[in-house]
């Protein structure tokens, strides 16, 4: 669905790095925390190429637009984001993208 499909790790819009947590919309979007990047990647469904959705890829911080590892990833009934940071010790909230 997403990633190389040799399983060589990146950090474009069509790879991943160390990606832990994953959730779908209704509509078979998919939103994966791209851990070691740093970053929240949102996949229309069906596509191979991300949208950074949250985070910057790359960079690891303790602002509201940086994430420090993110682990995990859900989803609420009006399609909000909450991204739990690890290593900023913090669940965030984003509205629906």
């Amino acid at each position: 669905v997403a990633g190389h499909p040799a399983g060589s790790l990146g950090s474009t819009s069509t790879l991943l790095y160390s990606p832990y947590g994953l959730t779908l919309d209704s509509m078979g979007n998919v939103y994966v925390a791209d851990t070691s990047n740093d970053r929240i990647q949102f996949f229309l469904a069906g596509q191979t190429n991300a949208t950074t959705i949250a985070g910057v890829t790359g960079i690891a911080g303790a602002t509201n637009q940086l994430l420090y590892f993110p682990y995990a990833v859900a989803l609420d009934s009006t399609l909000n984001l909450y991204v739990v940071d690890t290593w900023n010790y913090r669940i965030l909230k984003f509205q629906r993208y």
